[in-house]
């Protein structure tokens, strides 16, 4: 069972520029995985004892443009984190759990110096977003999260990144030339 999630920044934060702040949080968003990872499986386990067999697989950066909000908005970071492994694959996705997962993120968030204040612009700068876009089948729809997200087939922002960690894995499919009965 994977999860998927997104990670974008366009403005500067308390960490630095989009690109320092992505980097600084990295290793924090694993550590929040590894102790949520190990609160579902040994809960009688404290953060001191941390498991270390979920697998990390993150997208290199993009540099992309806003989709939706103020025009005027600086260009976006982007990258993508796929994890999964052994201890992980024993839990079933629920909602409970994802619940709680992403909770950390929006920590994670505030730390990272993101005010989410101002409800009325949909889409605008973030110092850093965390988007939880997936956990194997699981469907969730309530008012803290949506899974899978709605709106990841109109993120190339989301897939190009993913396509690149899946491609990692599986290798990346040979394009071949195109031929008379198929127009490109």
């Amino acid at each position: 069972m994977k999860i998927v999630i997104s990670i974008g920044a366009n403005i500067p934060g308390i960490l630095g520029d989009p690109i320092t702040t992505i980097a600084a949080m990295r290793p924090q968003i694993e550590k929040s995985i590894i102790e949520w990872n190990d609160s579902l499986n040994r809960p009688e386990i404290d953060s001191k004892n941390i498991d270390k067999s979920l697998s990390f697989q993150w997208a290199p950066l993009f540099e992309t443009d806003p989709l939706g909000g103020p025009i005027d908005q600086p260009k976006f970071i982007n990258t993508v984190l796929v994890v999964e492994g052994e201890d992980f694959a024993s839990v079933t996705p629920n909602e409970k759990a994802a619940i709680c997962l992403m909770k950390k993120f929006l920590e994670l968030e505030k730390i990272a110096g993101r005010a989410r204040k101002n409800k009325e612009i949909f889409w605008g700068p973030r110092s850093l977003d965390i988007d939880f876009i997936s956990w194997g089948e699981l469907q969730i729809k309530n008012d803290t999260l949506i899974l899978p997200h709605p709106r990841l087939s109109q993120r190339n922002f989301v897939l190009i990144p993913l396509a690149e960690v899946l491609s990692k894995a599986q290798g990346k499919p040979k394009r071949i030339t195109s031929q008379n009965i198929w127009p490109e």
